[in-house]
């Protein structure tokens, strides 16, 4: 009888714990592939990204780094707002990337 119980209880609590991390692992992926679709959608707005990371959150998007010109700053945090799926953008980055260079 015990073993009935502690089994039919592993069961249960092994069913209650599968689809919570399926569903971390799902939104993990759903992260990732909006910083992709980030990245593809600055660039295609032509935004140079080799200095740019991209992180993205549950929509939440954080641009980090450099880019060359002044103007790609803003034109980096409009194309991550067109992407579907994003809700804000914290944008982080630099127009002067001389300053790394001097170091």
């Amino acid at each position: 009888m015990k073993t009935a119980l502690v089994s039919t209880l592993a069961l249960m609590i092994a069913g209650a714990i599968a689809p919570a991390a399926q569903a971390q692992g799902d939104a993990q992926a759903t992260d990732q592939q909006l910083a992709h679709a980030v990245r593809v959608a600055e660039a295609h707005a032509g935004v140079g990204m080799s200095h740019v990371f991209v992180f993205a959150h549950s929509g939440q998007v954080m641009l980090v780094g450099w880019v060359q010109e002044r103007d790609h700053v803003a034109r980096a945090e409009q194309s991550a707002m067109s992407v579907p799926g994003v809700t804000s953008v914290d944008n982080r980055l630099s127009p002067d990337g001389g300053s790394l260079n001097g170091h």
